[in-house]
């Protein structure tokens, strides 16, 4: 038996076209895309749910980037959107708009490729999203305790201890302009100028 949800409504429709700034084609596809994960037919997706995305399940940092979906849905608990470590079909949009391409204009977006862009998907929000996959703690700054961390999760035992420690204090080093032994957001803003974040930042599942 195929799997039998209720259409999207107009009025739901106009809310996920101004939250994300997907198109109506493509929050379609993805409503599809969120009912198979849906395995339990529970109207919301839980960690084990994304574990069935081949993408994020092969990405060394994917258990990294689950968290930071539950987390966003974390943040904006007090706006009424909180199910605890549930995400429903509006939550999951706005977890994985990030991956939106910057060029995409999306349905009702302006779209400019600036840092100063507002749009969900702009390069600065992409930026905000990598630098909190490093923030392991969510205190506002990069450690070189984190950057180690996240190195860690990228790399397991392929490189020695020492070698990513090095690596992890050079990062520090070279860009830490107030000398506090940090990055704060805007340091990494600076240190990531020239990083194609879009490639970065990309996810097959939104094809």
């Amino acid at each position: 038996m195929g799997i039998s949800y209720s259409q999207i409504s107009s009025e739901e429709m106009r809310v996920y076209i101004r939250d994300t700034g997907f198109s109506v084609p493509k929050i379609q596809m993805l409503k599809t895309r969120f009912d198979a994960l849906d395995r339990g037919f529970k109207g919301y997706l839980d960690r084990g749910d994304f574990l069935a995305i081949p993408e994020l399940v092969l990405n060394p940092v994917g258990d990294r980037i689950i968290d930071l979906f539950f987390q966003q849905r974390q943040d904006e608990e007090h706006g009424g959107m909180g199910m605890g470590e549930k995400l429903t079909f509006r939550n999951f949009l706005k977890a994985i708009v990030i991956f939106r391409p910057v060029k995409d204009k999306g349905c009702g977006v302006g779209n400019i490729p600036s840092l100063e862009e507002s749009t969900p998907n702009s390069r600065r929000n992409k930026l905000a999203f990598a630098f909190r996959m490093y923030d392991l703690n969510g205190d506002g700054s990069i450690t070189k305790e984190e950057i180690l961390g996240v190195l860690l999760m990228m790399v397991g035992n392929e490189v020695p201890d020492e070698q990513l420690t090095c690596i992890a204090q050079r990062a520090i080093l070279e860009v830490d302009e107030n000398a506090d032994g940090e990055l704060s957001f805007e340091e990494y803003v600076k240190i990531m100028e020239r990083v194609d974040v879009e490639q970065k930042l990309s996810i097959k599942f939104l094809d």
